[in-house]
């Protein structure tokens, strides 16, 4: 049984950790031993990662628990991170690691999983600001339903819950998620999740689990995240026509991350090479355009998922693991850092260079 709980953290003690952590930093980059960091890993590339790009506005009626980055901050990095990088494109990246070009100083490239719209409506004109030309990695069976992630549908569904302690039951197991608050329900939805990702060898029947409990408290309120999808700027997926008007004007690349964003280690042979290659042949056909890469839904891969990529024709495919990417690395399995929101200066060089 997965069930979940909320633990309360020491607030004081961790900003206290962060102050210190900040001021050692500080002093750090006085004495440029940041700078030295940065300088010595000139000749190896960064990649960086997001998701969704929202805040808050009068038009929405709801917040995802999985934060988003903010425009204004998003804004924010992407100058700091401009005055110690070059940025460049997938295209670009790949040639370099793969010697067919010769590599620039601190290159970096930016990355969008999942292929919120939003990444195009708020973050991409804010990356134009920097002459950034990102990539977005699209799930194309949420394209082609138009219907949210099912890890958002079950977000939305309990937050039309709040109040108590809710207890589901599905299957003859039973699952709890701590609504009492906001915050309470943030760390018990993540918990499951995180619980759900070791639990299931198998995201199909992951995913029929989270549409099995949505659908139970949709019913209770009466309310669904489909019902409001398409003009609700957190959770829409970017149509085929965005796609394709984005593309044709060279604002963006895009490319696959699966049909059903179900993990490639976790399913078969069989399904595995479906997904790759339904993806890659329906981006293909939508903005015809060659789809050479692939990024692992959660980072996650085996050596199956790796030959399987191969054999679809890509030519590199994106993972996570918080690492720099340097020539004769695998190309099936680059490593990427996390946005990094709501730090420093000093943090950020420090995060991307230690």
């Amino acid at each position: 049984m997965i069930s979940t709980h909320y633990l309360n953290g020491s607030g004081a003690l961790m900003k206290g950790k962060l102050f210190f952590k900040r001021l050692i930093l500080s002093c750090l980059s006085m004495l440029g031993f940041l700078d030295f960091l940065h300088y010595r890993n000139r000749h190896k590339i960064t990649v960086l990662m997001l998701h969704g790009v929202m805040d808050k506005h009068e038009k929405v009626s709801w917040e995802p628990l999985r934060p988003q980055t903010s425009p204004s901050e998003l804004q924010r990095v992407l100058r700091i991170l401009s005055r110690y990088y070059q940025f460049i494109t997938i295209e670009q990246c790949v040639d370099m690691l793969d010697e067919k070009i010769p590599l620039i100083n601190n290159a970096l490239l930016i990355t969008f999983d999942d292929g919120y719209r939003n990444a195009i409506d708020f973050g991409l004109p804010i990356c134009e600001q920097f002459d950034i030309k990102p990539v977005l990695f699209v799930a194309t069976g949420q394209i082609d339903k138009g219907q949210p992630f099912w890890f958002d549908r079950l977000d939305y569904a309990l937050q039309q819950n709040m109040g108590e302690v809710i207890s589901l039951e599905y299957q003859g197991a039973e699952y709890y998620f701590d609504a009492t608050s906001r915050q309470a329900l943030k760390s018990s939805y993540q918990k499951f999740r995180d619980d759900c990702k070791q639990a299931f060898d198998n995201d199909v029947k992951m995913e029929q689990l989270f549409d099995a409990l949505s659908e139970i408290l949709e019913k209770r309120a009466g309310k669904a995240l489909s019902d409001i999808c398409s003009d609700d700027d957190w959770s829409a997926v970017a149509s085929w026509s965005k796609l394709r008007d984005t593309v044709k004007k060279k604002r963006l690349d895009v490319a696959s991350h699966t049909v059903d964003h179900w993990r490639i280690d976790r399913l078969s042979k069989e399904l595995a090479l479906l997904q790759l290659t339904q993806s890659k042949m329906r981006i293909e056909e939508e903005l015809a355009t060659k789809c050479h890469y692939f990024c692992y839904p959660n980072g996650e891969y085996n050596q199956l998922a790796i030959s399987l990529i191969k054999k679809s024709g890509y030519r590199a495919a994106f993972a996570t693991g918080e690492s720099l990417c340097k020539v004769k690395d695998d190309l099936m399995t680059l490593k990427r850092f996390n946005f990094p929101v709501n730090k420093t200066k000093s943090e950020i060089i420090y995060m991307l260079n230690r």
